[in-house]
Order: C-alpha cells, then sequence, then structure tokens
C-alpha cells in the first residue's frame, strides 16, 4: 500500500493550513495548528519555500504563505519539493530489481508495475491543494448535515453507504480540528 512519508504528510498539512488562512502564518503558530514538531516543520518549510510553492517574509509582521493559489499547487510538486524526485516502483527502474527477478520479457508484474507507477503520477500530479480543500469541505459539510439530520430525526445513518474518506481529505479535515 501507498503511504506518504511523514515528511510529505506534514508539508501537505502545513500548506493546507496555509491555504485555509489566507495570512502569513509563522512556524509556531502552523506547528500547534497541525500538531507537527517545529523543528522539523521548519526543515520542511525550508525545503517548500527553495521549490517556490510557499514564501517567507521576516520580522513582527512575517511567517509563511502560499506563493501561488491552491489551485496551482499540485501534491507532486509538494512531494517533489520535500522528498525530491518520486521514487520508481520496483520493477520499472532496473536498478531496484532483485537478484530473483526475471528477465522483462517473462516478467508477470512488470505491467502492473508500470500501470501502478503511471497511476500514482497521474493522481498527485492532477490533484491540487484545492481539490483537497474543497473535497474536505464537501465532507465536513455532509457531516454538518447528516448530524443535524440525525439530531431531528434520531437517524445517524446516511442510508447511502457513502463512508468512503479519502486520505488527503482525513488529514485536511484533521487540520481544521
Amino acid at each position: 500500500m501507498l503511504k506518504l512519508s511523514t515528511k510529505s504528510s506534514y508539508g501537505l498539512r502545513a500548506c493546507l493550513t496555509l491555504a485555509r488562512a489566507n495570512q502569513r502564518l509563522s512556524s509556531s503558530e502552523i506547528a500547534e495548528r497541525d500538531g507537527i514538531p517545529k523543528r522539523y516543520l521548519e526543515q520542511i518549510l525550508s525545503a517548500l519555500r527553495q521549490s517556490g510553492l510557499v514564501e517567507s517574509t521576516r520580522g513582527a509582521q512575517g511567517g509563511y504563505s502560499l506563493s501561488r493559489p491552491p489551485r496551482e499547487i499540485t501534491i507532486a510538486q509538494l512531494v517533489e519539493s520535500v522528498e525530491g524526485e518520486l521514487p520508481p516502483i520496483l520493477c520499472t527502474n532496473p536498478g531496484l530489481r532483485s537478484d530473483n527477478c526475471r528477465t522483462e520479457s517473462e516478467c508477470d508484474c512488470r505491467e502492473l508495475c508500470h500501470e501502478l507507477e503511471s497511476s500514482m503520477t497521474r493522481v498527485l500530479g492532477g490533484t491540487t491543494l484545492a481539490d483537497i480543500l474543497k473535497q474536505s469541505d464537501n465532507t465536513l459539510n455532509n457531516q454538518d448535515t447528516k448530524s443535524l439530520t440525525s439530531t431531528t430525526t434520531g437517524d445517524a445513518h446516511d442510508g447511502g453507504g457513502n463512508r468512503i474518506v479519502s486520505l488527503a481529505s482525513s488529514i485536511s479535515e484533521n487540520n481544521k480540528r
């Protein structure tokens, strides 16, 4: 299962917080809001600044802000900023193949690895901070509506079976708390 590293997850959470704040925030404010160790966050913010995704301003009114609108920052850009180039999936890179890997023509899993890598690249490159914020807002609005409905009708079940929440929405929702 694909899992975002702690560094990428913290970077995503920090950028979502900056997008929501719509103003400069100090690293201390971001760390407190997101529950991220301040020193680690400062390293991540430095990488995001160097890649041009966030801006920093010094002084009493200083802090960090996004350098572009959330709709212009993809998750792939963010992950690559803090991690470096996205690593290839196993057999798509000859240097990562194990000694017991068969040749390219005999490998039953090679196509799957290529498809996984292509899908991951497409999803991360096609998803922006704005997409996550919108999805998170929709999820929260639906939860608020369900809470109101269950309070007035006594029924906490939504009947639609719609209980899947993406990783990004979960991270974003945690940031709002």
